[in-house]
């Protein structure tokens, strides 16, 4: 990929993953509508005010400014048979330095489940982390009952690290979750804690 940090995007035969941008903002919209329901228990509580035009602009714009600071970096999932948008997977938190590391958060419309398009998605943006954002490490939290964001972390390699109580607020209350990373060297090859 000889893409810069701003321009970085990624495919295989299946899906495509583009960086968020403002005018995506009525198609992500519609799908934030047809979703809401399926998300709740899943994603972050947000207002009334992300379901509306202005709320979804506002937050790719927002999305935008990360990307260009060097902060986060969101990529809308469509599907490469028709270009339908079906999802979101966010690089969030990067922080540089020493540990040159982000959190991973992603999603799947209802009617794109159980295909295969999160796992894929979640395999695109680690080739994006490593060999574009050049990130060492990629850190995911996934709810203990959340069985479909599991296999999706177990399939893509993750180590599991730990339990972490209360770890974020989700569908209003504080939900515990489990901690997963991804390295640079862990993504090369088998983990073996005896090389550290």
């Amino acid at each position: 990929m000889n893409w810069t940090k701003d321009e970085a995007q990624a495919s295989n035969e299946t899906i495509r993953l583009n960086p968020l941008v403002d005018s995506d903002a009525d198609e992500f919209l519609q799908l934030y509508q047809a979703n809401r329901v399926f998300l709740g228990p899943w994603v972050p509580t947000v207002d009334d005010e992300f379901f509306t035009l202005a709320g979804q602009t506002s937050n790719l714009l927002r999305m935008m400014a990360l990307r260009e600071a060097d902060q986060a970096y969101g990529y809308g999932i469509r599907l490469v048979e028709n270009n339908q948008l079906v999802g979101r997977i966010t690089l969030s938190n990067v922080v540089r330095g020493a540990w040159e590391s982000a959190t991973l958060g992603y999603w799947v419309s209802q009617t794109s489940n159980r295909r295969g398009i999160a796992t894929s998605a979640v395999a695109l943006v680690l080739d994006l982390a490593f060999d574009v954002l050049e990130l060492h490490r990629v850190q995911a939290a996934v709810m203990p009952y959340n069985a479909g964001s599991l296999r999706v972390i177990e399939k893509t390699g993750f180590l599991y690290e730990g339990y972490a109580p209360y770890y974020l607020r989700i569908a209003g209350r504080w939900q515990d979750h489990n901690i997963y990373s991804m390295t640079r060297e862990m993504r090369q090859g088998p983990h073996d804690n005896s090389a550290r």
